[in-house]
């Protein structure tokens, strides 16, 4: 029954971009009434009168909803909210609107890298240029004007058909060097031929989905679009998507690839192309529906708006609006689960100003509007107006069935943790704190002094549904953790599997990420790794001399050692597939974890582990699979560890929003964290994702 709910989660998450911001225009509803549509003419409401936003879907998920929608021209920041009362709607004499005691959740910005644009000079060290305006492409003088091939469809109907993007599978289709990996620069082949897809498939392509719709047959309304390539057969071998006339003539070899609409009609958008020339692999023509999508994959980087939305600790149907805003939602502080003093400490010389806490109770008492803008990241004096707006009913749907879970419910007394000894050998407990509840054992290491002689820098308590974890390391320097066990055990064997699942906001770099952790030792479970077998699972990003980017989804095996920030235990390499001679013959058909990952959105991993086997899942779609070793994998009784890293921050290569407002303090929301011993294994394709050789712990 599970593995039926991932595969519709999957389906989902493809066709529409949920938390990954997906590219495609393509909006379905394949669960079944687990997600849900815009509701069709809005609400009574006196919420002054905007445009309609379109294709706006959210996914039921137990207490939370994630949302996505079709992105608007010219939106900023996007925020969902519950339909406030008209009693609480204040509308001024010039339009603006305030909400009485609102909390708004925001989508915010990527944190992501830029590629260099247009040849100029990079930013930060990469890979890969997006070429669009004024430059030589093909051997061709291309201009911003020459991005746009035609007009596509972005639903299907009558008399249209799919046009498919699969990622290439050849180990050169993407960049092989530096963190250059973002989803549009793995080379697509864009199809309107089933077979072609089910070759491509068979041959371990990536599948992007529909990228969108074009009309089945060619008139005096459409013009031809071709596919050409040069330099086959070698690492520097280029792809281009071309249109009929000039541009075509000059690509003798080139065959058809699909037609388009010369010029706009009801349902279309754009359809524009950036060429990803990459120094470390072939180089192609990335195509995208829309200016938004266009600038997405042009520029990538810190300043474009996520596509996603997040609402939480939902107890009964609810209305909730969602709006497209003209700027973006302002920074009002560190929110954590309990106020705090901000303290400045000391690393030699240099101090470390760490700010305050605040609560969001902290934040209304100071806000003028009484307004609460979770996830803000903008100019704290903004005041975002709503130029589209979309309504939706959403309902809680129970979670299944596990041996343990917990989803931190608005309706469920917060746990009560008391202070207990550290645990660490020999008792030296400098910088750690560890609590316990009825249910959990918790404990911070490494962690920056409060403002409290004896106290630490850290906070975690239930907030709207979901756990909130809030501290920094000592002195933004060293290797700080955050480990909350379960104090109900799970079991591994060699027949059946350990399912453990957690959501959380998984903003990662090669300093901060979260983590599970599964292991035959009891907790503190990081003080006691090296008697025993543990198997971490994390993402992680590529170390780079100035960006950190999440591009691997990874699985650890610490065999009767430790494990830490800067002494990593032998990993999988889940994004290069190889022969029995450790060749790389094709690149993984999985996702980029990285695209994932946003600031207040959650991440769904789950893993799956007998002694003999383990299986990824990410956001409900399979990932990878591993062949585990003989020795050093846990056996029997374990125990499951929901835990998160903050290392050395000051130095941390973080984006614009982190940079500005959270470069030396660490924020994550977890939720549904549950693990179930004894379930069949998962349904997979070995054929799709081999599972990979054992290696040796």
């Amino acid at each position: 029954m599970l593995v039926v709910a991932l595969s519709g989660l999957a389906l989902f998450r493809v066709a529409i971009g949920c938390s990954n911001d997906k590219t495609s225009a393509i909006a379905t509803d394949p669960d079944g009434g687990d997600v849900v549509g815009q509701i069709d003419g809005g609400v009574p409401t006196k919420l002054p009168p905007v445009a309609s936003m379109t294709d706006v879907f959210a996914e039921l998920n137990d207490d939370s909803v994630s949302i996505t929608f079709e992105p608007v021209e010219g939106a900023r920041d996007y925020r969902v909210y519950p339909l406030p009362s008209d009693g609480d709607i204040d509308v001024k004499p010039d339009g603006q609107v305030v909400v009485h005691n609102a909390i708004y959740r925001c989508a915010g910005d990527r944190e992501a890298p830029a590629p260099s644009i247009d040849n100029g000079t990079p930013v930060i060290s990469s890979a890969i240029t997006t070429q669009v305006d004024k430059q030589t492409v093909g051997g061709q003088l291309r201009t911003l004007a020459d991005a746009t091939l035609g007009y596509v469809y972005t639903h299907p109907g009558p008399g249209l058909v799919p046009v498919y993007a699969l990622g290439e599978s050849d180990p050169n289709a993407d960049s092989t060097c530096f963190f250059a990996r973002w989803r549009a620069s793995r080379v697509k082949k864009y199809t309107t031929s089933e077979g072609e897809r089910t070759q491509l498939l068979a041959g371990l392509a990536r599948d992007d989905g529909i990228a969108f719709y074009v009309p089945a047959k060619a008139d005096g309304t459409t013009t031809q679009i071709y596919v050409d390539e040069d330099q086959v057969g070698s690492e520097s071998r280029s792809r281009y998507y071309v249109r009929s006339g000039p541009e075509g003539d000059a690509h003798p070899s080139k065959s058809p690839a699909f037609v388009v609409l010369t010029s706009a009609a009801p349902g279309t958008l754009p359809l524009m192309r950036v060429f990803y020339q990459n120094k470390c692999g072939w180089s192609h023509d990335e195509l995208a529906v829309g200016k938004d999508r266009f600038n997405r994959i042009y520029k990538q980087g810190d300043t474009q708006t996520s596509w996603s939305l997040l609402w939480t600790g939902i107890t009964a149907p609810t209305t909730l609006v969602v709006e497209a805003l003209d700027s973006g939602c302002p920074f009002q502080g560190h929110l954590s689960p309990k106020s705090l003093p901000g303290v400045t400490a000391m690393f030699g010389n240099t101090p470390i100003v760490h700010q305050p806490f605040v609560t969001i109770d902290d934040v209304r008492a100071a806000s003028p509007t009484t307004e609460v803008f979770i996830n803000g990241q903008h100019e704290p004096a903004n005041q975002p107006r709503a130029i589209a707006r979309a309504f939706l009913r959403v309902t809680p749907r129970p979670h299944p069935k596990m041996d343990f879970f917990a989803d931190f419910s608005t309706t469920s007394a917060p746990e009560a943790f008391a202070e207990i000894p550290c645990g660490v050998p020999g008792g030296n407990c400098y910088q750690t704190w560890r609590q316990q509840s009825t249910t959990f054992d918790q404990m911070f290491i490494s962690v920056e002094t409060g403002a409290t002689p004896g106290s630490g820098l850290f906070a975690t308590g239930s907030v709207l549904g979901e756990l909130w974890v809030t501290y920094a390391d000592e002195a933004a320097d060293t290797n700080g953790k955050f480990r909350l066990t379960p104090k109900q055990k799970a079991n591994m064997d060699s027949s059946t599997f350990l399912h453990v699942t957690m959501e959380v906001d998984a903003v990662t770099t090669a300093r901060r990420y979260p983590q599970i952790l599964i292991s035959d030792q009891d907790a503190p479970v990081q003080y006691a790794l090296a008697k025993g077998h543990t198997i971490i699972v994390q993402p992680f990003g590529l170390i780079n001399d100035a960006v950190d980017w999440p591009i691997d989804y990874q699985i650890e095996i610490c065999n009767l050692r430790t494990w830490d920030v800067n002494d990593q235990c032998p990993v999988y390499d889940f994004h290069n597939l190889k022969d029995g001679s450790g060749t790389t013959v094709h690149l993984a058909p999985n996702d980029e974890v990285g695209e994932h990952a946003s600031v207040d959105h959650r991440i769904l991993f789950d893993v799956f582990t007998s002694t003999r086997r383990a299986y990824l899942f990410l956001d409900g779609k399979p990932y990878a699979c591993a062949n585990l070793p003989a020795v050093g994998v846990p056996s029997g009784p374990v125990t499951v560890t929901y835990g998160d890293v903050l290392y050395h921050s000051a130095v941390d290569h973080t984006f614009a929003f982190h940079k500005a407002h959270m470069q030396v303090e660490q924020r994550r929301h977890f939720d549904n964290l549950g693990f179930s011993s004894g379930v069949p294994a998962p349904s997979w394709d070995e054929k799709r994702l081999p599972c990979a050789a054992p290696i040796t712990p």
